[in-house]
């Protein structure tokens, strides 16, 4: 996974280096920005995970700042967490109103802003890795879903889910019902994956009608079984000809895997237990087994 990034942007060297120290310590990478102007470029450049905001520096201020970043459609998206010596509500106010996401007044507690810094960074990667279709979670966030489980060492499986004969239908059909129908698995996916394993489940959309799960290996036949019900129960309630869809799932566990080659390992097995599973060209699921 990248190393999270964050631009402080601070004219103050000795606030500057405490607060680089701090979240230094805490895993970031942090980019340092002397005036606004240095800060606007440094996110522009970077598209950091996180902007650390003084409200008062040289050239650009930082509501101007803030202002400029949140009226831009690319970089709007970029959480700000303004500091500054002004305490009074007018002062906490302007800021909020510029753009910050959060306020911290000088003096802080790096413990309260490293505590902050990371909980900002969480909502905004979340939202982030959000597939639009489906509003679950997208690409990165699979994939830090799965060497998160291999970090663990705990025993995990991992399911790709596709609709077998999608592309043909989605032809038939057009864009707009097609994301209706991918929206509706998703929905069904997670209901199957939260009645599985009582909640505890991941489910991500890779993109098209490929979904991933990440459960518990015990819970792997009840969410298939709860998946196929669903999906041969409500088909009929998918737009167009929905005859000729079928649920097919690829398996395979983290048994083994380390966290430096595991994920490049489950992708390669993945594909190979999917490869198989459409060949069978009816609704199933094929598990992963040494060759």
């Amino acid at each position: 996974m990248l190393l999270k990034k964050i631009v402080i942007a601070e004219d103050d060297d000795a606030i500057a280096h405490m607060v680089n120290m701090a979240l230094g310590d805490a895993g970031f990478l942090c980019l340092r920005a002397r005036d606004g102007d240095e800060a606007l470029k440094l996110v522009k450049a970077h598209d950091p995970d996180l902007l650390v905001l003084d409200v008062m520096m040289p050239r650009v201020d930082g509501l101007e700042v803030a202002r400029r970043l949140k009226a831009d459609v690319m970089w709007s998206r970029t959480p700000i967490l303004m500091l500054t010596a002004l305490a009074g509500i007018d002062d906490q106010v302007q800021g909020l109103e510029a753009g910050a996401d959060a306020y911290m007044s000088k003096p802080f507690d790096l413990r309260e802003m490293s505590a902050r810094v990371k909980a900002l960074v969480r909502s905004a990667r979340r939202e982030r890795n959000r597939n639009p279709t489906t509003n679950l979670p997208g690409s990165n966030a699979i994939d830090e879903e799965i060497e998160g489980a291999l970090k663990s060492g705990k025993p995990t499986a991992v399911v790709h889910i596709d609709i077998l004969n999608f592309d043909a239908y989605a032809d038939a059909i057009g864009i707009v019902m097609s994301e209706d129908t991918v929206k509706n698995l998703g929905a069904w996916l997670l209901e199957a994956a939260r009645a599985a394993s009582g909640g505890g489940a991941f489910v991500g959309h890779i993109g098209g009608s490929d979904f991933i799960a990440v459960l518990a290996p015990e819970h792997v036949n009840p969410f298939l079984a709860n998946s196929e019900a669903a999906f041969d129960a409500k088909r009929a309630t998918l737009p167009g000809d929905a005859s000729s869809l079928h649920l097919v799932a690829a398996i395979t566990h983290t048994d083994g895997l380390t966290l430096n080659t595991g994920a490049d390992e489950l992708g390669r097995r993945l594909g190979k237990a999917m490869k198989v599973a459409k060949a069978g060209g009816k609704t199933g699921h094929v598990v992963w087994t040494p060759s």
